[in-house]
């Protein structure tokens, strides 16, 4: 847990993300829709990886 508070939150510019935990589907967990419309960043209950909204204004 200590190693995945270190990884600072993924920006993505959609508003749903995909998590796969990584890219090589061996190495990776099922994958975690989330919702990105809320201002708190989301959380992949798999791996913890956070996630939040890049807007483009």
């Amino acid at each position: 847990m200590q190693l995945i508070n270190e990884v600072p939150p993924v920006k993505f510019e959609g508003r749903i993300v995909a998590c796969e935990g990584d890219s090589n589907p061996a190495l990776g967990h099922p994958i975690e829709f989330s919702c990105l419309d809320l201002e708190a960043p989301a959380v992949c209950k798999h791996c913890g990886l956070l996630y939040v909204q890049c807007h483009h204004h």
